[in-house]
């Protein structure tokens, strides 16, 4: 497996994608309050949209079409 690396910068700590995402989810909290750890199942039902140009993690500039980039 090849690494990717920001042509830009040289760092190879990952990329990302920015997404427009909707939707609704419930927040969960405990007895006392406080923020309940496991808010995993909240992401489920949203909508995402874009994501189709990667930028690199350190300096934030376009590196390529995420649909290259991301490894199945």
């Amino acid at each position: 497996m090849s690494t990717i690396i920001c042509k830009h910068c040289g760092d190879d700590s990952g990329f990302y994608v920015k997404e427009r995402v909707t939707g609704t989810v419930a927040v969960y909290y405990t007895e006392e309050g406080k923020y309940h750890e496991d808010q995993t199942d909240m992401y489920e039902h949203l909508s995402h949209v874009g994501g189709k140009k990667a930028y690199c993690s350190s300096c934030h500039k376009y590196i390529g079409k995420s649909e290259d980039l991301i490894k199945s």
